[in-house]
C-alpha cells in the first residue's frame, strides 16, 4: 500500500487511546484540554525519561496528512518498541525511550479538523455554527477553530498583532492547553509538522548565542536526515514587516521564545484539494525517524 485516506478525528483519538491501554509500559494517554465546541485534545506520552519533546500537528483543518502521520509514528514506535527492533537499523527504541519522552499531539485544533470533513453543521454551538457560516469560506479552506480563531497565530509571542479589536493572545482554549503543556513538563525541543513546502524551520532566540548555535546543529541532523532544506526564521523578520505573520504567534516562536528551547517547523509540500485527504507513505518515510534522529542528535 502507497497511500491511504486521511484518518478521522475519532480514529487519532481512539488509536492513541488504545495504544496507551496495549503498551502501558511506555505510553500514557492524556486529554490536554477541550476545543470550544467542546471536543477533547488528545496527547500521548512515548517513554519513561524525565525530558520531554513535543511532536505537534493539526493547527488547521486543511492540514489532513500530518495528524494521521504523527499517529503512525506512535504505532511504529510502540511496534518497534514491543518486539525490541532498531528502526532504519539505526535507532535503538527501546533506549531512546528509556531515556527520553515523546509527547505526541496529532490534533491541536479538532473543530477545525471536523470541520473540513464534515462541513460547518458538525459544530454543536449554534452560535458558533452561524458566525462560521456567514465568512462564506468554503470548509475545506477553513483554518481556525470553532470561535474563527486562528490557533497558529494566537500564541503571545513579542510580535503578536492583533486582527480584531477584542482579540487577546492565548484567548483560546487550545492556545491555552498547549502552554499548559509546555509549563507542566521539562521540554528539550518542539517539533512542529505542517504542509508549506519540503523544509526544516528553525526559530532562533533572541541573545541566546549558545541555544541558536544548538538549534542550527540539530536542525543540520534533522535536514540531512529528511532530505529537505534547512531555513532560518529569525526574531528580526517581523521587526523589518510587521504585518509579516509567519511564525509571529506561531507555537513554534512562542516555545522558542518563552520556553527558550530549540523549535523547528518540518514542513511537507502541499498538495492539491483533491490529493489533500490522500495520505502517501513514501512522504512518511521521509519524516517518520525525525522524533527519533531528535533524540539520538542530543
Amino acid at each position: 500500500m502507497t497511500e491511504t485516506a486521511a484518518c478521522a478525528y475519532e480514529t487519532i483519538y481512539y488509536t492513541l487511546w488504545e495504544a496507551a491501554q496495549r503498551y502501558g509500559e511506555i505510553a500514557q494517554f492524556r486529554v490536554i484540554g477541550k476545543s470550544h465546541d467542546d471536543r477533547m485534545i488528545p496527547m500521548l506520552e512515548l517513554g519513561t525519561g524525565e525530558d520531554a519533546v513535543f511532536c505537534l500537528a493539526g493547527l488547521c483543518g486543511p492540514d489532513r496528512r500530518m495528524p494521521s502521520y504523527l499517529m503512525w509514528m506512535v504505532q511504529e514506535y510502540c511496534t518497534a518498541w514491543e518486539c525490541g527492533w532498531e528502526l532504519e537499523e539505526f535507532y535503538d527504541v527501546r533506549s531512546l525511550l528509556k531515556s527520553w519522552r515523546l509527547c505526541f499531539i496529532p490534533v491541536l485544533n479538532p473543530d477545525g479538523y471536523e470541520i473540513y470533513e464534515k462541513d460547518y453543521i458538525v459544530i454543536r454551538n449554534p452560535i458558533y455554527r452561524q458566525m462560521l457560516r456567514m465568512q462564506e469560506t468554503p470548509c475545506v479552506e477553513y483554518c481556525c477553530n470553532a470561535r474563527g480563531m486562528d490557533i497558529q497565530r494566537n500564541f503571545p509571542t513579542s510580535y503578536y498583532s492583533r486582527n480584531r479589536i477584542h482579540q487577546q493572545p492565548a484567548s483560546e482554549n487550545e492556545t491555552k492547553a498547549l502552554i499548559r503543556v509546555f509549563q507542566e513538563y521539562t521540554g528539550r525541543g518542539l517539533l512542529s509538522f505542517g504542509s508549506a513546502g519540503r523544509k526544516i524551520v528553525y526559530f532562533r532566540q533572541p541573545q541566546s548565542f549558545a541555544v541558536n548555535q544548538k538549534s542550527y546543529r540539530l536542525a543540520r541532523h534533522l535536514q540531512q536526515k529528511a532530505g529537505f532544506r534547512m531555513e532560518k526564521y529569525t526574531f528580526d523578520m517581523d521587526k523589518k514587516d510587521i504585518s509579516h505573520l509567519s511564525g509571529g504567534g506561531s507555537p513554534e516562536r512562542y516555545y522558542a521564545e518563552v520556553c527558550r528551547q530549540p523549535s523547528f517547523r518540518i514542513e511537507v509540500p502541499p498538495v492539491s484539494e483533491e490529493e489533500k485527504d490522500i495520505c502517501s507513505m513514501k512522504e512518511y518515510q521521509e519524516i517518520h525517524t525525525l522524533p527519533l534522529e531528535y533524540l539520538f542528535s542530543l
